[in-house]
């Protein structure tokens, strides 16, 4: 074991400006950049997951920034073997429980990849904050990681012991995903076509927890008219108000502006897809219904200014649920369109 190293291809993290929002995705780049894989970069999986189309809410708790966030709290971790399946490359999802039982093991695992020049993504607890990030080097033969995550531009370290304290049982999937050796090389346009392929099943995913898609516009709508919010004191709301609100309208406010990237590919790569450019409209007048719409969301007064006293007016708040759902026609649109071509090719 040296005594430190370092991943040769260090870069910022994510941009958020750009609307790079959803931190898992900005680790698989990450990765994969590391292996000389320029097709797969953060674009190609926020579609490629489908997250970039699906809007999300949840009846329960706070559950992440995305569908895959949200699958993952549920324990679907096969996911992430899943995605980097679609390029080709095997990959393992070590449960919190294990890295846990073994502490010494995976600290070895995390040394030996950043020795190959690959990171380790993670979504451990780091300083009392579950999220993901990517382990790029270490220090003092591995008492210390370096990380990268957020806006970062340059690592910061950790005490590896922090890493793995354990105790951090608040319900998540939480560990360490290993990406392996490269297994085929895939022929890009099938994989743009299998991520269409996938999002209705995904956009009407419903469980007692959690629901996508047009469900998931109506049920915040809902939540907002029958006064989720009325119980909730000033203070709280502000401190929370991410957790419990904004978080839906940056999903929706990313997905509206970002999937047309990944729209724009598949029909290049895969010119039989034209017929996306509907969805590509529909989305495009989502990013309007948010922010330019003169009686958009934002304008309302239900954007990422919200404030309590909105949401306990039954007036205001009843607007706002309104907007929220022509967003849901829209999004029902989007699912039409999608069927509609599936079920012409049967």
């Amino acid at each position: 074991m040296k005594e430190s190293n370092i991943i040769p291809k260090l870069h910022r993290f994510v941009t958020d400006e750009l609307g790079e929002n959803y931190w898992l995705h900005g680790c698989c780049r990450y990765v994969m950049g590391a292996l000389n894989e320029p097709d797969f970069d953060y674009e190609f999986f926020a579609g490629a997951s489908g997250d970039i189309f699906t809007q999300v809410f949840a009846f329960d708790r706070f559950r992440g920034d995305c569908a895959s966030d949200f699958l993952l709290s549920a324990g679907r971790w096969e996911l992430l073997p899943e995605l980097f399946a679609m390029c080709g490359y095997s990959a393992e999802f070590v449960p919190e429980e294990l890295v846990m039982a073994q502490r010494e093991l995976y600290l070895q695992r995390i040394v030996e990849h950043i020795d190959r020049g690959v990171p380790v993504m993670s979504n451990l607890v780091i300083s009392g904050i579950g999220r993901w990030l990517v382990f790029v080097g270490y220090e003092e033969r591995g008492e210390t990681l370096l990380f990268m995550t957020d806006n970062m531009t340059e690592p910061e370290s950790v005490p590896s012991k922090e890493i793995f304290a354990g105790g951090n049982n608040d319900g998540w999937s939480r560990g360490l995903v290993f990406v392996g050796e490269k297994r085929e090389q895939v022929e890009l346009a099938d994989v743009y076509r299998r991520a269409i392929e996938r999002l209705p099943e995904l956009m009407r995913v419903r469980t007692e927890e959690f629901c996508f898609g047009p469900a998931a516009f109506r049920a915040w709508a809902d939540e907002i008219e029958r006064g989720r919010y009325e119980d909730i004191d000033p203070e709280e709301f502000e401190r929370e108000k991410w957790y419990i609100y904004t978080n839906y309208v940056c999903i929706l406010a990313t997905n509206g502006c970002c999937c047309h990237e990944f729209l724009g590919r598949a029909m290049r790569l895969a010119p039989e897809m034209a017929w996306l450019s509907e969805l590509d409209r529909l989305y495009e007048r989502m990013a309007y219904l948010w922010e330019k719409d003169p009686e958009g969301l934002e304008a309302i007064g239900g954007g990422f200014d919200v404030t309590w006293e909105a949401l306990r007016d039954r007036e205001r708040r009843g607007k706002i649920a309104g907007k929220l759902r022509e967003f849901a026609d829209l999004a029902d649109s989007v699912l039409e369109t999608l069927d509609l071509h599936y079920q012409n090719m049967l």
